[in-house]
């Protein structure tokens, strides 16, 4: 991964990362009650990265990944995306459906709303633990499914013209009982302006 921003140190970046965490633990839980199996949800990779940098740091440069994008409401404003590669999609698809969803098959309807709701499942969360360390209540937007580039979706949330110029990237690794290896994608938080000061001063770091 890259360095850390400069503007951030590590004593933040670690209180950041408890909170994702927490909030992969709640994921993990309710997707674990979808399937009924045993999930596990790790954050194995935590940074703040200059937005432009984002695709690169995260190997996603010029390359298509099915995307689900929220927006962040309430006492944290912003964006958050989940990023995973078209071959981990599918295997999400195939574990949470029961049924092989190989390279070439089309994302219908049932797909997509398979990647959303895994999407949402990690934005609700995440955006739960936010509410309760900043003691407000942080909401999401109707989550939107997509297959483009990282870089345009970048492009987007900063043609708002609110956007602060660090993305924080969690990496996401899930495992699921009686599977051979962990699989997964990236949840980036893109703040607005001010919000991510807001946050690292109610988390007194």
């Amino acid at each position: 991964m890259a360095a850390i921003h400069e503007s951030l140190h590590r004593m933040q970046l670690d209180a950041l990362r408890e909170v994702a965490n927490i909030a992969s633990g709640h994921a993990a839980t309710a997707l674990g009650q979808l399937t009924d199996r045993r999930i596990m949800i790790t954050v194995p990779e935590f940074e703040a990265v200059a937005i432009d940098e984002i695709p690169v740091v995260l190997g996603y440069s010029g390359e298509p990944v099915v995307v689900v994008a929220m927006h962040l409401l309430g006492d944290m404003t912003g964006s958050l995306v989940f990023l995973m590669p078209e071959p981990d999609a599918r295997r999400l698809c195939t574990m949470l459906l029961g049924q092989p969803f190989g390279p070439g098959t089309t994302f219908d309807k049932l797909a997509q709303s398979t990647v959303t709701e895994t999407g949402n499942i990690l934005g609700g969360a995440y955006s739960s633990a936010l509410g309760q360390m900043l003691n407000g209540v942080v909401m999401l937007s109707v989550p939107t499914f997509g297959i483009e580039p990282p870089d345009q979706v970048l492009a987007k949330h900063r043609a708002s013209g609110e956007a602060d110029d660090i993305g924080l990237c969690i990496e996401t690794r899930l495992s699921m009982d009686g599977e051979d290896a962990a699989f997964g994608g990236h949840l980036v938080m893109l703040p607005n302006q001010g919000a991510l000061r807001s946050l690292l001063d109610a988390l007194k770091v």
